[in-house]
């Protein structure tokens, strides 16, 4: 133990002696300081987005009352009137964007067929789609291992082609003591980077430091010893620094760009999603066809779904907003099927995705991220199909006073449903994330063990 604390220090004292480590050093926190920026700035937009609603909503209620300043027909007001679904984020959001820059952060709805409705978003730039978001966990699943690669890949070259390696070992010192050092240093400068960057993310964000804080540091740290025991696998080899540096590289490419790209391909060829687009055309071609099918027709098929309101006045003759709303709804009804069908091939392409990433710890480590931050495909699923819901409500809000025939009021607007969503933590998801990453630490631990080992003997 002695031994290895005078280890220690002496990594210490090269350490700071070595400025190409300290500038790696800098360069992280750089780059983790600026992703915590990046994050919150590009979460502060969508907040901003999502305030600036409520001035929208109240500009449109003061307008309804211009036009309609004593009562209206709630057919005219669910036309004209918008309201809105929002998907609040959480702070958490700001650490791992995850879906957030892909996907609305709310939805305009109005009393028409929803389903067109529930896929409009806002025109983005694709090369900045492409891209991606600069957040902290794009630093720790792409950056975090480019670290470790820099300050690791020399652990036992760099001695040995400085032809102190046989000096120490003439001393009473093992070589697994000395490398047991070299690892436990760089794990301690990883885990207090980590630690660091996670703390001023937390503190700068906002983000409640609950049960989540504790899977996002577990979950980072054992992700970078999957990485450190890459490392010491590459190093056992006793191979040249180059050799080591430009195999770990290599390592890097193919689980971190790679096998995403591979399991993105084989998820598009296994569970091809053809339902979105038959869905909006069906829906569009029931909807406009809904203007040539007899009024009568039309009523009755509504009526199945809503007896309640059989009793209603004739809606032949001149337009009716009744008839109109009518086959609005059952164009909804014609692709309800599909809906479903769609919703549940989007969960069954993330199950396979899940499962396919782990051969991938950087996937599954985004994966586990996104997860903790309530920024996943699932939640923005669940945000659709609550928006879907709210759409109902709606319904069943503004539906008695157009086929009851009652005046809607301006006093009225007050009494209208509202819906705000905040998507939860993915506790399981990453909970069985962190289950893999664990299991892919022993593979590698294990691998480094065999390797050093196998390679080492000459040296003893």
């Amino acid at each position: 133990m002695k031994q290895l604390r005078i280890l220690l220090h002496f990594e210490w004292l090269n350490f700071k002696t070595e400025k190409s480590l300290v500038a790696f050093c800098l360069l992280m926190l750089l780059s983790g300081f600026y992703g915590i920026f990046s994050g919150h700035y590009e979460l502060k937009k969508q907040r901003n987005k999502i305030a600036g609603l409520e001035q929208i909503y109240q500009a449109n209620i003061r307008e309804m009352g211009e036009k309609f300043p004593d009562s209206a027909d709630a057919g005219d007001i669910g036309y004209y009137h918008s309201a809105f679904a929002k998907n609040h984020p959480d702070n958490w959001a700001a650490l791992a964007i995850g879906q957030r820059d892909v996907s609305p952060a709310y939805l305009k709805i109005r009393l028409l067929a929803v389903q067109n409705q529930l896929y409009n978003s806002e025109n983005t730039n694709p090369l900045k789609l492409a891209t991606g978001s600069f957040d902290l966990s794009f630093v720790m699943v792409f950056l975090l291992p480019l670290f470790i690669i820099a300050i690791s890949f020399n652990l036992l070259s760099a001695e040995k082609e400085q032809g102190t390696l046989r000096l120490l070992l003439a001393q009473p010192l093992k070589l697994s003591t000395l490398f047991l050092a070299k690892i436990i240093f760089r794990f301690l400068l990883i885990a207090a980077m980590v630690i660091l960057l996670s703390i001023t993310a937390l503190l700068w964000t906002g983000a409640a430091p609950d049960l989540r804080a504790l899977y996002w540091l577990l979950a980072i740290l054992l992700y970078a010893i999957f990485w450190l025991g890459t490392s010491c696998a590459i190093a056992a080899l006793q191979r040249s620094s180059a050799f080591n540096a430009i195999s770990l590289l290599g390592v890097w490419l193919m689980l971190a760009v790679i096998a995403p790209v591979l399991i993105n391909a084989a998820t598009d060829i296994s569970k091809p999603v053809q339902e979105g687009l038959q869905l909006t055309m069906v829906q569009r071609e029931a909807v406009h066809g809904g203007w040539d099918k007899p009024k009568a027709e039309t009523m009755d098929r509504f009526f199945k779904h809503y007896p309640q309101y059989s009793n209603t006045g004739s809606v032949e003759g001149a337009f009716k907003w009744k008839w109109y709303y009518a086959f609005q709804e059952l164009g909804d009804r014609s692709v309800e099927t599909l809906y479903k069908a769609y919703r549940q091939k989007m969960l069954d392409r993330l199950s396979l995705a899940s499962n396919l990433s782990v051969v991938s710890p950087p996937a599954k480590l985004q994966e586990v991220l996104n997860g903790i931050a309530g920024t996943e495909l699932q939640q923005h699923l669940d945000f659709i199909a609550g928006t879907k819901a709210y759409h109902d409500r709606l319904k069943a809000f503004y539906y008695p006073y157009l086929y009851q025939d009652r005046a809607f009021q301006h006093a009225d607007f007050a009494k209208e449903p509202q819906y705000s969503f905040t998507a939860a933590p993915d506790y399981t998801k990453s909970a069985s994330g962190i289950l893999v990453l664990l299991a892919a630490n022993v593979l590698v631990s294990l691998l480094a063990i065999f390797m050093f080992k196998t390679n080492t003997k000459e040296l003893k």
